[in-house]
């Protein structure tokens, strides 16, 4: 059962007032540093937890941080909200994630603002890039300070940013070295945009080589693998030639549609390679495990706290523009062999 103020109160025989202002970091020269140190202790003693909910509907220092990310349950997602929550209550805040479907995002984002935030984190890359910026645009109220996440460009003034230049074309070249020469990408069908930087790069790579550009829109199932393995099946049955590789938007949808090839008993990489992006860690451990581009994902999510910390407390430092590189890694699911 949580401690309530009321009952620190009682047991040092003070004023509800008095401790309420102590363990909400009000100043009050009334109450003397003695007072203050037997309040903090005692609290300590007795496992008191400040509400943070009730400290944001009361206006106070609410030490809430809000992560406004896509609805859904990728893999890739929980991993950066357990990065984010670990620093964000090592530094004795809270995270309140916020989702929303890309057809939501500015009415999930206005309701965001209800709350008392004292800062915004946000999956900034291209299931918001228009969406947000409209709802950025239109709210005419308090935004706290906000720092994008994860987009290869941003709109926000704050952001860590993905740069895959290098690794998609490595990936890229390293299909062709393979000999594969029928390069298709596999995304949800918003993702086929100039702006989706993975997609840009393809999209001039087969363009300069003179391959055919083959799309294979993700949709349908209820889950992302299960909505690629039905992608990939269709595929399979409708196309007179396959595409001899495929980069997939995501490891999840790497892992459909490896396994609808599978289930159609064709060979992987000896007739079709995959790669996916994001590098979750039970893709190595495939029969054939999965060539992925990797993400620094802790280290983005580093940043990204300590720069919202950072506009929080000063709010006119200098923007902070920040650009990390992915790798590639590169294993069994893209590497033909001699008997291939």
């Amino acid at each position: 059962m949580r401690v309530t103020i009321k009952e620190i109160a009682k047991e040092l025989g003070l004023s509800h007032s008095t401790v309420s202002r102590v363990l909400n970091d009000r100043q009050n020269a009334l109450v003397s540093d003695t007072t203050r140190d037997r309040i903090v202790a005692t609290a300590h003693n007795m496992g008191y937890r400040p509400n943070r909910i009730a400290q944001a509907l009361k206006g106070d220092h609410s030490g809430l941080i809000g992560v406004f990310m896509p609805e859904g349950h990728e893999y890739f997602f929980n991993e950066v909200l357990f990065h984010l929550r670990r620093l964000i209550e090592r530094d004795e805040h809270e995270l309140i994630p916020f989702t929303c479907s890309d057809l939501q995002v500015e009415s999930s984002w206005l309701k965001l603002l209800r709350w008392d935030l004292e800062g915004i984190l946000v999956f900034d890359y291209l299931l918001f890039v228009d969406g947000l910026g409209q709802a950025l645009m239109h709210h005419r109220g308090f935004v706290p300070p906000v720092v994008g996440l994860f987009n290869s460009t941003s709109q926000l003034d704050d952001f860590v940013a993905i740069d895959f230049n290098t690794a998609m074309k490595s990936l890229l070249n390293h299909f062709v070295d393979g000999g594969y020469h029928r390069i298709a990408y596999a995304a949800a069908p918003g993702s086929f945009q100039p702006v989706e930087q993975r997609f840009a790069i393809y999209s001039e790579f087969v363009q300069r080589l003179a391959m055919r550009p083959i799309h294979i829109h993700i949709k349908g199932g209820t889950t992302l693998c299960e909505s690629a393995r039905l992608s990939a099946l269709s595929l399979l049955s409708n196309m007179p030639e396959l595409p001899d590789a495929i980069f997939c938007q995501n490891d999840e949808i790497a892992l459909g549609v490896y396994r609808a090839l599978r289930e159609r008993n064709v060979a992987v990489p000896g007739e079709v390679a995959i790669a996916g992006c994001d590098n979750i860690p039970f893709m190595a451990y495939l029969d054939q495990p999965l060539t992925t581009l990797t993400l620094p994902v802790q280290e983005a999510c580093k940043i990204a706290w300590e720069t919202l910390q950072h506009r929080i407390s000063s709010p006119d430092q200098p923007h902070v523009k920040r650009l990390l590189e992915a790798s590639l890694t590169i294993r069994a699911s893209s590497r033909r062999t001699v008997s291939d």
